[in-house]
């Protein structure tokens, strides 16, 4: 039996709840797992030091992995970082206008977009804490590892289709292109998405892939759910990517307190296996069975 020896999870509808909230206890649990030799990567669209803003007082216990694999750093040092090359996003720049699409400069000290965008602003602080505002976005001179398109109309997947799916490298492009959730496209330099980063942090660590678990929901997890051996994708994910992934994991789900009155006790299927696997006999993964009646695998 496969011993597990990193869990790597996304964040949005995987790691976090639908009020974008850690499981309970989730700091204990890092750390009794990191007692037991288990590290954990938090796997995001998000940049570094908006991760390092949500994990405080787990910096020297969590592998942050950014940018969908863009940088990676623990124990505060960088691991690696993946420079697009500055042409290369202003071309990105100037279509996202012409398209009448919104554009973000996702530098490695903060996230840019133009003034006319502010209207943005809220949404884009949740993802991105470092937010500057310019006049031209191909004006501006920062080291980064990813643009992103935003779409306010739910609609990434016909974004992808109808334009930003030309820019990926499989169609004739120069970079790495995958939807991130219903508002976002990300691009990054060609060949950099989660699967790799995890590659390589496995490849530092001396942890290889067999003792690998990861989470994940959508397209930007693809690579990452592959690339462990043992992948889940959140039954609340990305139909399509069930005939890609080994394993389905149980969706966002509640805790009933009704005996009790009190509310609801909210966590993710990924939040979850952190628990369980805090006890020594939950360190090797128990079997996992099929729902015959579904056709998946579930814990």
């Amino acid at each position: 039996m496969d011993r597990i020896r990193l869990i790597a999870s996304d964040m949005d509808a995987t790691l976090l709840d639908e009020y974008s909230q850690l499981p309970p206890k989730f700091t204990e649990t890092i750390r009794a797992l990191a007692g037991q030799g288990i590290l954990f990567a938090a796997a995001s669209g998000r940049p570094l030091y908006t991760l390092e803003t949500m994990f405080p007082d787990l910096l020297e216990e969590i592998i942050l992995i950014g940018d969908n694999g863009g940088a990676a750093r623990w124990k505060g040092k960088d691991l690696f970082v993946s420079e697009m090359p500055a042409e290369g996003w202003r071309q990105l720049a100037r279509s996202t206008k012409q398209a009448g699409d919104v554009g973000l400069l996702c530098g490695l000290q903060a996230a840019y977009a133009e003034k006319q965008d502010e209207k943005y602003d809220k949404v884009f602080k949740i993802f991105y804490t470092r937010v500057e505002y310019v006049d031209d976005l191909t004006a501006v001179e920062a080291a980064a590892d990813k643009f992103t398109v935003y779409l306010p109309n739910d609609d990434s997947q016909k974004a992808f289709d109808r334009i930003y799916g030309a820019f990926r490298t499989g169609n004739g492009g120069a970079f790495s292109v995958a939807v991130a959730g219903r508002n976002w496209v990300d691009v990054m330099n060609p060949g950099v998405h989660k699967g790799a980063a995890l590659a390589k942090v496995g490849a530092l660590l001396g942890i290889p892939a067999d003792s690998m678990m990861a989470f994940g929901d959508t397209y930007n997890d693809a690579e990452m759910l592959t690339t462990a051996k043992y992948g889940f994708l959140m039954e609340n994910g990305s139909g399509p990517l069930r005939a890609q992934v080994p394993f389905l994991a149980p969706g966002i789900r509640r805790d009933a307190g009704a005996e009790t009155g009190a509310p609801p006790e909210r966590r993710s299927l990924a939040g979850g296996f952190c628990e369980s696997a805090r006890r020594r006999d939950d360190l090797e993964l128990s079997p996992l069975h099929s729902d015959n009646n579904r056709g998946n695998n579930y814990f």
